[in-house]
């Protein structure tokens, strides 16, 4: 799949995509309870947008006139990333700890990016429409993720869970939108290892 995204609106699409951390740091300050009632509000809104978009041309006319620069070709009449990001987040906070919650959030956020932008800009190696410069990316970022929060995983399940998580990444399974299947799989790694 060809990107047709500009890299000026990559990064200001990935500077989004970053604040979905938020989510993570707000684990810090709220109860999980709190942080998944927000997240569930945000994620309703996110959806209903999305289908009212997708179903009535006008609506979906002007939201392209604002935001179709940073629109991927494939979600023009599906759900956007940030649909796809914040059920994410829902799924995770719903059936995971506080710590696998903020771990798989924050490789969601992060390491998505870094792939993202490291594969646009120096991307040469190219796998499906991803790019081997990218996926090391986002293995690097995770495994850091990983390292930082969970200094007491054994190293090389930490090696094995990332490199589960990044495949994951690369091959978007079964074509599921990475920004759900990321975290949610993360998520699982990360609980069989905590």
């Amino acid at each position: 799949m060809k990107n047709n995204i500009s890299i000026k609106d990559e990064f200001l699409r990935k500077s989004i995509h970053l604040s979905n951390s938020g989510i993570a740091f707000l684990l810090f300050f709220w109860k999980q309870e709190s942080v998944l009632a927000f997240v569930f509000i945000v994620t309703m809104l996110m959806i209903g947008l999305d289908l009212v978009r997708i179903y009535n041309s006008n609506i979906n006319k002007i939201y392209h006139s604002f935001l179709g620069g940073i629109t991927r070709e494939f979600e023009k009449n599906r759900l956007t990333g940030a649909s796809y990001v914040m059920l994410a987040s829902l799924i995770v906070l719903l059936f995971f700890d506080k710590y696998t919650c903020i771990a798989a959030l924050l490789i969601m956020s992060y390491s998505d990016t870094a792939a993202a932008l490291i594969g646009r800009l120096y991307g040469k190696t190219q796998i499906f429409d991803k790019t081997l410069e990218g996926s090391f990316a986002f293995f690097t970022v995770s495994f850091l993720i990983i390292l930082l929060l969970y200094p007491e995983i054994d190293f090389l399940f930490s090696f094995i869970a990332i490199i589960v998580a990044t495949l994951v990444e690369l091959f978007s399974l079964f074509k599921i939108d990475d920004n759900l299947s990321v975290p949610v799989v993360a998520a699982i790694i990360i609980s069989l290892g905590g």
